[in-house]
């Protein structure tokens, strides 16, 4: 479906003498992109007026969707699959960040091991979107500074005593970490069956 609407709003922008044929792969790829976020916030949207967990939400979101755009890491190849992993997902922190209140130590031990994940492996590119070496370089740059400076921004409201925004972090960079290595490891077994597939 994601990708007829992208095909129909080309067609509509390319009758309007706006966009032109030679440009039909690329918008309607970036169409789909648009239109698949714009449905995964609609269900966020949903999930937090049922839930009621507004800012549960967005200090989960926040930080993981500013990382992951350069980090990267597991892509599932079907957008309904996508979005549906994607609102569980953002509903199962939003649940576990309403019900602790408190920043406990085995979190920060995990946490500590996912920063590591993300400094070491980052970014980690998808079948779909593989990255050449300029990219990497520039990506891996990018996602370390940012988890730099999400790091930092946990620090200082961890000495505050906000700990709601302290856990968002945390979460964000662990779920962010699995996204990695899942990941690497899909993008391991995709390298091997083409390996074996050639031969």
């Amino acid at each position: 479906m994601g990708k007829k609407m992208a095909g129909r709003l080309f067609e509509l922008q390319s009758r309007n003498g706006i966009l032109e044929e030679k440009d039909r792969r690329l918008y309607e790829y970036a169409y789909g992109v648009l239109l698949g976020r714009v449905v995964i916030y609609l269900i966020i949207v949903i999930l937090g007026i049922i839930t009621g967990n507004w800012m549960e939400m967005i200090v989960f979101l926040l930080p993981f969707t500013v990382l992951r755009q350069y980090a990267g890491g597991i892509h599932l190849e079907k957008a309904g699959g996508c979005m549906a992993v994607s609102g569980i997902l953002v509903l199962l922190c939003s649940l576990y960040l309403a019900s602790a209140p408190a920043v406990i130590w085995q979190m920060r031990i995990i946490w500590f091991v996912a920063v590591g994940v993300i400094f070491i492996m980052a970014p980690v590119d998808a079948s779909s979107k593989k990255l050449d070496a300029k990219e990497k370089k520039v990506y891996g740059m990018r996602a370390r500074v940012i988890l730099v400076i999400e790091c930092a921004i946990a620090g200082v409201f961890s000495v505050i005593g906000y700990s709601l925004i302290v856990n968002g972090i945390m979460v964000a960079h662990i779920v962010l970490a699995s996204g990695l290595i899942l990941g690497w490891i899909k993008n391991f077994f995709d390298k091997e069956l083409d390996v074996t597939n050639y031969r």
